[in-house]
């Protein structure tokens, strides 16, 4: 499959700004109780035919990494592979000490989806989402699968210094 790998630019941020829109209900995501705006944010798209066909988001604090956002528009093609892949090679050139994101206890998909790329549980948090409900009340009470959207769980890389 031919695509290509561009970071987000002026040129492309209103297109991704609008995936954010789309896949997380507006451009700021609830992170451990933070509001994190996602317009302002570092990341890569995936380009096939001028259009978005993967998008990853992340930012670089106290020498860690965290991936904030990762969407794949056509599945099983590797697409979401090769973003986190270009992300953790930027991470451990930038020193970082650690990859690592949050995702709901809903995202069954997206947790097998980690532990395959060599991510780790690092933590769990127990009915955090009831705070960032407090920030985003759009986020919803249950996912598509029925599962209710309620804890935060941690993966991480660390790397080897």
């Amino acid at each position: 499959m031919e695509y290509n790998i561009e970071e987000i630019t002026e040129k492309n941020r209103s297109k991704v700004n609008d995936i954010l829109i789309n896949e997380w209900e507006s451009t700021d995501i609830i992170i451990r109780g933070k509001i994190i705006d996602g317009t302002k944010l570092d990341g890569f798209v995936a380009v096939k035919d001028s259009k978005i066909i993967g998008l990853i988001t992340y930012m670089i604090e106290n020498s860690e990494c965290e991936i904030v956002s990762l969407n794949s528009f056509e599945e099983n093609k590797g697409i979401a592979t090769k973003l986190i892949n270009i992300v953790k090679e930027l991470a451990i050139k930038k020193n970082c000490t650690r990859l690592k994101l949050i995702t709901t206890n809903d995202n069954i998909r997206g947790i097998e989806f980690y532990q395959k790329r060599g991510f780790v549980f690092a933590n769990i948090y127990i009915n955090a989402i009831e705070n960032s409900r407090k920030l985003k009340p759009e986020i919803p009470l249950y996912a598509e699968n029925g599962l209710p959207i309620r804890d935060e769980i941690e993966f991480e890389i660390k790397f080897a210094k």
